[in-house]
């Protein structure tokens, strides 16, 4: 952004030295509020950032970086206004590198539905970067493509199930950025004692619970919040079963169509 210069005129006024001196004292006198609001609004911001929080989310960024790839069971729940777009998942999968945006490799399987049906659907997909596919076990079709958008919209329902932080080349920053980063307790998250920590995140970015492991510093849970003026709702994805560094099969990153499945040459819906 460019902001445009302005040349102000200097006036030089000459005055008394007590008139000088009264004027000078009048300026701070009216400035001092001024420096005190700021001051406790930078007291009360270094406050809601707790230094024990912020220990626990640099633990599990340190753990994370050390992971390569993951292989996960996991689950989300929506409510509140989170159930007009997106619905209750389960399922699991495995995923590695990153490539700017998504997993470099991954694959999941997930029973779940679309909004506003109660009709459950089994889907199962992935790519390895340079194919992807999806196979939609309700209607027995497959989809596969050098496009990632062969996935659909379907697909957002798979990828949805995996916390893409543990592939992620800055699983945390924005995590320890935040204006607000303090202790929520604790709670047991399958097997695992965690550490809670709620986040606020900078420039109204929304905010998140997360539970770290007490055992491994990796995250097992994250709730996200959601506010606004027409209510209020959130998303908690739950990951259990999670086993760094897994032996995968990469045939799993290739599209193979069970026998009476049919291969559609389109993009799924």
């Amino acid at each position: 952004m460019l902001r445009n210069a302005v040349r102000r005129r200097t006036v030089k006024i000459q005055l008394p030295a007590i008139a000088l001196a009264a004027a000078l004292s009048a300026s701070v006198l009216l400035a001092w509020p001024a420096f005190a609001e700021d001051a406790a609004d930078a007291e009360a911001k270094e406050n809601q950032r707790s230094e024990a929080a912020l220990a626990i989310i640099k633990k599990a960024d340190e753990a994370i970086k050390k992971i390569d790839s993951i292989r996960f069971q996991s689950t989300v729940k929506p409510e509140g206004m989170a159930t007009n777009f997106v619905s209750y998942a389960e399922g699991g999968g495995h995923m590695t590198g990153f490539n700017g945006q998504t997993p470099e490799k991954f694959y999941g399987k997930v029973t779940t539905s679309r909004v506003g049906s109660e009709d459950k659907i089994q889907i199962e997909g992935g790519g390895d970067g340079d194919t992807y596919f999806l196979i939609d076990h309700s209607t027995k079709k497959g989809y596969e493509d050098m496009d990632p958008g062969v996935m659909g919209s379907t697909g957002q329902l798979l990828q949805g199930i995996g916390m893409i932080e543990y592939v992620h080349n800055a699983p945390f920053d924005d995590e320890m950025t935040a204006e607000i980063v303090e202790l929520a307790g604790e709670e047991k998250i399958g097997d695992e004692d965690c550490h809670k920590v709620r986040v606020v995140y900078a420039g109204g970015r929304g905010e998140s619970v997360w539970s770290f492991s007490k055992d491994d510093h990796l995250p097992r849970q994250r709730v996200r919040v959601f506010r606004s003026p027409q209510g209020e709702g959130s998303i908690t994805i739950t990951l259990t079963k999670v086993e760094p560094n897994p032996e995968v099969d990469t045939g799993d990153y290739k599209m193979s169509l069970p026998e009476g499945y049919e291969q559609i040459d389109d993009f799924a819906p």
